[in-house]
């Protein structure tokens, strides 16, 4: 019976890291190309994610010929959706749900005015609230609390022309 449980263990195991791999492999970052969905990757007439327990669903839906968007449902249940404008740039990610998503990943580059933020709040003696960083290349709101996170960033000088990115915020 050891040895069944221990079998069990390792091939759950293996799911869960190959679920995350498909995780990390096709998420876009701000002001970069999306990466490659795992469904537009696959070959054969079944997807990877579809293959693999489900870890994350997620779809690309034209809503104008301005931009696309991508939803991504993380296992953790929060639902986060890359906004690609037309030259194949995430210009907006906006996110919700019980945790925050590895804003890392999703900011790139940008992230450095994330963390700049909340050093800054953090200095100032504030704890708890949103966290505001406004720049001419990054406009970024990430508030919540544990079990209920909500935020967006974008790049204003990648947001399509005729789009009103407020709009698009939660």
């Amino acid at each position: 019976m050891k040895s069944s449980s221990f079998t069990t263990w390792r091939v759950a195991s293996g799911a869960l890291l190959a679920s995350l791999l498909l995780c990390t492999q096709a998420q876009a970052a701000l002001g970069r190309a999306p990466q490659p969905r795992p469904a537009e990757a696959a070959t054969s007439a079944t997807s990877a994610a579809e293959s693999a327990p489900v870890a994350r669903q997620m779809r690309a839906v034209p809503t104008s010929e301005a931009y696309t968007v991508s939803t991504i449902v993380a296992p953790t249940g929060t639902v986060v959706q890359e906004f690609v404008n037309a030259q194949q740039v995430v210009f907006a990610v906006v996110w919700r749900g019980p945790v925050l998503p590895d804003l890392a990943a999703f900011f790139g580059d940008h992230y450095v005015a994330f963390q700049r933020a909340a050093k800054e709040r953090r200095a100032a003696g504030q704890r708890g609230g949103a966290l505001l960083a406004q720049q001419p290349d990054l406009v970024m709101v990430s508030r919540g609390r544990m079990g209920r996170f909500q935020g967006h960033a974008y790049i204003p000088s990648l947001v399509p022309s005729g789009v009103n990115i407020q709009e698009l915020l939660p």
